[in-house]
C-alpha cells in the first residue's frame, strides 16, 4: 500500500493500447493521420475522370448518327451543344477556380497553425486545382475562338 500523500500515478500499470484496422498512425505531433480519406479522395478524382471520359465518348457517338440526316438540325444541335459545352467548361473553371482559393487558404493556415502534413497536403491538391483552373479556363477560350472562326466562315460562305 502507498503512503499517505503519494502519487499514485506510477502505481498503475499502463498497458500499451493496440490500434484497430480503421485508425490512423499519428505523425510527429500526435496528430493523425486520415489516409482512408486520403485514399477515397484521390480514388473518387480517378473515378470521376474516367466516368467522364466514357460519358464524352458515348455522347460523340450518338450526336453523329442523330444529326446525319437534316444539315438545318444538325447546325441548330452543333450550336446548343457548342454552346452547352461552353458553359460547362466556364462552370468546371469557377469550380476549380473556387476550389484553388479554399484549399490555398486552408493550406496556408493549416501550415502555421494545425499539423504541417495537413497544410502540405492542401497546398498541393491547391496547386493542382490551379493547374486544372488554368486548363479547364484555356480550353475555354479555345471553344470561344473556334466559335468566331466558325461564324466567320458561315458568313463568308453566304456572302459567296
Amino acid at each position: 500500500m502507498p503512503a499517505v500523500g503519494a502519487d499514485d500515478s506510477t502505481a498503475r500499470a499502463v498497458t500499451p493500447r493496440t490500434r484497430g484496422p480503421s485508425e490512423s498512425v499519428a505523425d510527429h505531433n500526435g496528430h493523425l493521420m486520415p489516409w482512408s480519406l486520403l485514399i477515397r479522395l484521390l480514388s473518387g478524382f480517378v473515378f470521376w475522370r474516367l466516368l467522364g471520359n466514357r460519358r464524352r465518348t458515348a455522347a460523340q457517338r450518338a450526336f453523329g448518327s442523330a444529326t446525319a440526316r437534316n444539315p438545318a438540325v444538325a447546325q441548330r444541335v452543333r450550336d446548343a451543344r457548342d454552346a452547352a459545352t461552353l458553359l460547362s467548361r466556364l462552370v468546371v473553371a469557377t469550380t476549380f477556380g473556387i476550389a484553388t482559393a479554399l484549399c490555398l487558404a486552408g493550406g496556408t493556415s493549416s501550415v502555421v497553425l494545425s499539423p504541417r502534413w495537413l497544410g502540405g497536403v492542401l497546398l498541393a491538391m491547391g496547386v493542382l486545382f490551379a493547374m486544372l483552373t488554368i486548363r479547364e479556363a484555356r480550353l475555354a477560350r479555345r471553344l470561344v475562338a473556334m466559335r468566331r472562326l466558325r461564324r466567320r466562315d458561315n458568313r463568308l460562305r453566304e456572302e459567296v
